[in-house]
């Protein structure tokens, strides 16, 4: 902005000083705010820099072992969820299958003392003749055949499949891809790394609606997330929140491996391990990280559960 006088005013302090503009925001900036704005490009650096040696170790490791891909851990679970289905199935056919079998074999034994009464009976009299012979010979022939296939148990098959066929399906829709960035009518800035996580592969579709809100269809869990944006949080944080804040940001942004901190590919960390590093162990509870990430205005902090052990994680958002 110029004055009357022609002098171009300062971005940050609104004076009007001598100024030189920035290349990349194209706003103007006196000497002295200058530098203060080249160091918060260089901060911001910084952060995109932890991630990346972040990815590039989850990458490493997935190259290394794949069995550690996502993907891969869904088609175990399927795996074994499909093994506990049937164990549960045969189980209970088993179990009705004793019973009938118990009581079918109790009958047949009483038409077999029968006929052992009959064959001593014979015997004991000197009563033999071909055809009671030709009888009991086929009575046990079909005492036989009931023993072995009985006729009012048979064993069906439904035809609704017990576990559904799993396949991969390689998509060709081009909805979002890291090539081509999200196009939108308005002219909007988009922060991945402040929106609800999808999986990996992900594709998902972007619509604003009333509330100005942000809908994604995740097709590889076929789950929907919805995220509203510019949600007014006007609550302050207490001095133990703020020095909380503080302490977040330097171990999640620039020490999560030179403390030794478990981390996911995304940056993701556990919340009990942060807890247990001195630098929070006996002065912060779960409480406080979740009033920290929930009032922080500037949404420094996301917090998500862990699929596969159930514990609460967190990490630093990009700025």
């Amino acid at each position: 902005m110029a004055t009357s006088t022609g002098r171009i005013c300062c971005f940050t302090c609104n004076k009007a000083k001598a100024t030189s503009k920035c290349a990349g925001c194209l706003k103007d900036f006196c000497f002295t705010h200058l530098s203060d704005h080249r160091q918060e490009l260089t901060n911001q650096l910084d952060d995109i820099e932890v991630h990346r040696d972040l990815f590039r170790q989850a990458l490493n490791e997935q190259t290394t072992d794949p069995q550690t891909h996502p993907l891969i851990k869904k088609i175990d679970q399927w795996e074994q969820d499909s093994i506990n289905k049937i164990h549960e199935t045969v189980k209970e056919v088993r179990q009705v299958l004793f019973q009938h079998i118990l009581r079918h074999t109790n009958q047949i034994e009483e038409k077999l003392n029968l006929l052992t009464k009959q064959i001593r009976a014979c015997r004991e009299e000197d009563d033999i003749i071909e055809t009671d012979l030709s009888r009991w010979h086929n009575e046990f022939i079909q005492l036989n055949e009931q023993l072995i296939k009985p006729q009012n148990i048979i064993i069906e098959y439904n035809s609704t499949p017990l576990v559904n066929k799993i396949h991969v399906d390689i998509s060709s829709n081009k909805a979002h891809t890291i090539d081509e960035p999200i196009k939108s009518n308005e002219d909007i800035h988009i922060n991945t790394h402040s929106y609800p996580q999808v999986t990996y592969p992900f594709f998902f579709f972007i619509k604003w609606d009333a509330q100005r809100s942000f809908h994604f269809l995740d097709r590889t869990t076929r789950s929907s997330l919805s995220y509203v944006h510019n949600i007014d949080t006007s609550t302050k944080s207490n001095g133990k929140i703020i020095q909380l804040s503080k302490a977040l940001s330097w171990i999640l942004r620039h020490a999560v491996i030179k403390e030794g901190l478990q981390f996911q590919y995304d940056g993701y960390v556990f919340v009990k391990d942060v807890l247990k590093h001195p630098t929070f162990a006996n002065k912060y509870t779960i409480e406080d990280i979740h009033q920290c990430v929930e009032t922080n205005e500037k949404k420094r902090f996301a917090l998500k559960t862990d699929r596969v052990t159930g514990q609460e994680m967190i990490r630093a958002q990009l700025k």
